[in-house]
C-alpha cells in the first residue's frame, strides 16, 4: 500500500500551518477611520503630524536609519533612490542574478545599465567576488539584494566600493527587520530601499520607503517623490524635474499598524526558523543555508533551504517538489530564476531608453552558472507566513519533508 500522498496515501499535513497573510487588527482600523474623517487623504506636503511621516519616522528608526522617505512602491522606490544619488545614462550598475527583476529595470528606467552577476552557492546572495570581476571604467554602484531577507556581506561588498569609489544602494524589498551584525538591513550603505507589497513581511497592499543617514541625500530623495520641492520653501516652488511618488495616507494607515507587529513577527520567525533548522538537518538529502556570522537576524520574506538529488534516492528536485506538495507542503524557488533570461534582457526590449554612448551588453552571454544550478536543482523556497504558529507547524513541515525521504523509492 503506498504511504505517500502523491501515490494515494494519507496527507501528512490535512490543516493550515502559520498564519494567514496579510494580517490586521484594531490599530488599523482605527488609523483608517482616522484617515477618513480628518478629510486629509494625502501627506499635505512636509506635514510632521501625517500618518506618512510617522510612518516614516518610525520605519526609519526600526531599521537603524536617521531618514526615512515613504514611496508609491519597491520599483519606484530604487528608481528614485538612483536618481537622488546622481546615476547618469549610460552608467553601469552592479545587481545579482537572483532578485526580483524591479533590481534592474528600475536602472533601465533611470537610462542606466544593470550589470547581472552570480550569486553565493553558500547563502544565495550577491557574490562579492562576482562583483570584483564585472567593475569596468563604467562601474558607478552596486544594488546588492538582500535576497529572502538574508542579510548579504556588507563588509566584502563596502571594501569593494570604497576602493573602487562605488556607492551602493541596498535593495532590502525582503528585509524588513532583518540584522546584520546587529543593524538594520536598509541602513547600511547610502540608500536602503524596501517594498510594502502584499506579501512582503510588512505590507500596505502597495508602497516603498528610502531610508539613508545621509542628510543631503534625504533632502535628494524627498525632492525626487514630490515633484522636484524642496523642504521649507514655497509648495508651488519647483527645482528639479521629478515624479510625484507620494504614499497615501491610506497606505501609511495600514503600514503604521504592521508596524507594531514587526517586531514580535520577527522575532517568531527568527524562532521557528532555528527550530526548523534543527529538525532539517537530521533529514538525508535536505540542508538549511547555514547563517555566516554576520547574520544576527533573518526575518525573510521567504524561507530558502537546499535540496540535494544525489542524497535524497536520486530523485529531481521537481519530483521532491511534488510529493511534498502532495503531503501538504508547498515549495517555489522564490526568484532564483536568472533575470537576465527574461525576454526584455534577451529580446533588448526596453523601449525608448537613452543609454547615451554606452549599450548594455549581451545579456545571452551573461553566464551565472551557480544561479543557473540552484534555480535547476537545489533551491527551494517557503512562504514567511507558515512560519508564524507554534512549533507543532515546524514539526507537521519536518514530518511531511522526512515522509518523502523515507518513502522516495515510490517516486522511483
Amino acid at each position: 500500500m503506498a504511504k505517500l500522498a502523491i501515490n494515494g496515501g494519507p496527507r501528512t499535513i490535512d490543516r493550515q500551518i502559520g498564519k494567514s497573510w496579510p494580517i490586521h487588527g484594531e490599530t488599523e482600523r482605527a488609523n483608517l477611520l482616522e484617515v477618513l474623517e480628518s478629510g486629509h487623504w494625502w501627506r499635505g506636503g512636509e506635514a510632521e503630524a501625517s500618518m506618512v511621516a510617522r510612518f516614516e519616522q518610525g520605519f526609519a528608526a526600526f531599521q537603524d536609519a536617521k531618514y526615512g522617505v515613504a514611496i508609491t512602491n519597491g520599483t519606484q522606490a530604487i528608481e528614485c533612490a538612483l536618481k537622488a544619488i546622481g546615476v547618469k545614462p549610460g552608467d553601469e550598475v552592479i545587481c545579482p542574478a537572483a532578485t526580483f527583476v524591479a533590481t534592474a529595470t528600475a536602472c533601465i528606467l533611470v537610462n542606466a545599465i544593470p550589470i547581472v552577476v552570480d550569486i553565493d552557492p553558500a547563502n544565495y546572495q550577491i557574490s562579492p567576488a562576482a562583483i570584483e570581476a564585472a567593475i569596468t571604467e563604467r562601474t558607478v554602484g552596486i544594488i546588492p539584494v538582500h535576497y529572502g531577507g538574508y542579510p548579504v556581506d556588507m563588509a566584502s561588498i563596502r571594501e569593494i566600493a570604497s576602493r573602487h569609489g562605488l556607492w551602493i544602494i541596498e535593495d532590502a524589498a525582503h528585509a524588513h527587520g532583518s540584522t546584520w551584525n546587529g543593524q538594520g538591513c536598509g541602513s547600511l550603505s547610502d540608500i536602503g530601499c524596501f517594498s510594502l507589497q502584499m506579501g512582503k513581511t510588512l505590507t500596505a497592499g502597495e508602497g516603498g520607503v528610502c531610508l539613508t543617514n545621509d542628510e543631503a541625500l534625504a533632502e535628494k530623495l524627498f525632492s525626487f517623490h514630490h515633484i522636484g520641492r524642496f523642504a521649507g520653501r514655497p509648495f508651488y516652488e519647483h527645482h528639479i524635474v521629478a515624479s510625484n511618488l507620494r504614499m497615501t495616507e491610506w497606505q501609511a494607515a495600514v503600514a503604521l499598524g504592521g508596524l507594531e507587529r514587526l517586531e514580535e513577527q520577527a522575532e517568531t520567525r527568527n524562532r521557528n526558523t532555528l527550530y526548523f533548522e534543527k529538525g532539517l538537518r537530521e533529514i538525508e538529502g535536505v540542508s538549511p543555508i547555514e547563517r555566516d556570522d554576520w547574520v544576527t537576524r533573518w526575518n525573510f520574506y521567504f524561507y530558502h533551504f537546499k535540496f540535494h538529488s544525489e542524497q535524497f534516492g536520486g530523485i529531481s528536485r521537481q519530483r521532491f517538489a511534488e510529493a511534498l506538495g502532495a503531503e501538504g507542503l508547498g515549495i517555489g524557488s522564490g526568484h532564483l530564476h536568472p533575470i537576465q533570461k527574461n525576454p526584455l534582457f534577451t529580446e533588448r526590449n526596453w523601449g525608448p531608453a537613452c543609454f547615451g554612448d554606452n549599450e548594455p551588453p549581451d545579456y545571452l552571454s551573461i553566464q551565472t552558472p551557480e544561479c543557473d544550478r540552484i534555480a535547476a536543482e537545489e533551491g527551494c523556497s517557503l512562504t514567511h507566513r507558515l512560519f508564524l504558529g507554534g512549533t507543532e507547524d515546524m514539526d507537521l513541515m519536518l514530518e511531511a519533508i522526512a515522509k518523502v525521504r523515507e518513502n522516495v523509492a515510490e517516486l522511483g
